[in-house]
């Protein structure tokens, strides 16, 4: 677990109810607060815009649910870990989805109780109808940037997924306190 306390003109950083970092900078407190801002902005606007020219089809996401499923069956517990909700949640919403035909259900004999989740024929073809509209949206805004400065942000963000997906970093600054 990790919470930020502030304190005076302190920040401290606690992980696991260990002190591991302060963060005396207010330039960069104030720097990760308005990414912090933007981020939840852009995303959304991204779902917003996504919800109003897909709400025929299906919602944000049943799309992340189908989308997952591409890749091959998945247990409804896998699924609520992607998703971030729980497992009654996550019956809820594929038990939406089976009713549309875009996904099926299925128990494994040798454990009647995990469900088995798949995308229908059905299911890949509105995912494919979805996906088409998000990438054409997705393109209509960013075409009024230049190529140079969308390869700029898809680089940026690339190494900034492969940096927060890096477990060594807590680590390390556990270590180092």
């Amino acid at each position: 677990m990790i919470y930020i306390k502030q304190l005076n003109n302190l920040t401290v950083k606690y992980v696991w109810n260990l002190e591991v970092a302060v963060i005396s900078n207010d330039h960069l407190l104030e720097y990760i607060k308005e990414l912090d801002l933007v981020f939840s902005r852009l995303i959304y606007r991204f779902r917003v815009l996504f919800s109003r020219y897909t709400v025929d089809e299906i919602t944000d996401t049943q799309y992340t649910v189908l989308h997952s499923l591409r890749k091959g069956p998945c247990n409804t517990s896998y699924l609520a870990q992607v998703l971030g909700v729980t497992l009654s949640a996550v019956t809820a919403l594929v038990n939406r989805l089976h009713k549309m035909g875009l996904v099926t259900r299925e128990r494994k004999e040798s454990d009647r109780r995990q469900v088995w989740i798949s995308i229908t024929d059905r299911g890949r073809e509105v995912l494919k109808d979805v996906e088409a509209k998000r990438y054409l949206l997705m393109a209509v805004y960013l075409s009024k940037l230049p190529q140079s400065e969308r390869d700029e942000i898809l680089a940026m963000l690339k190494r900034i997924l492969n940096l927060f997906a890096r477990d060594d970093i807590l680590e390390d600054e556990m270590l180092n306190e």
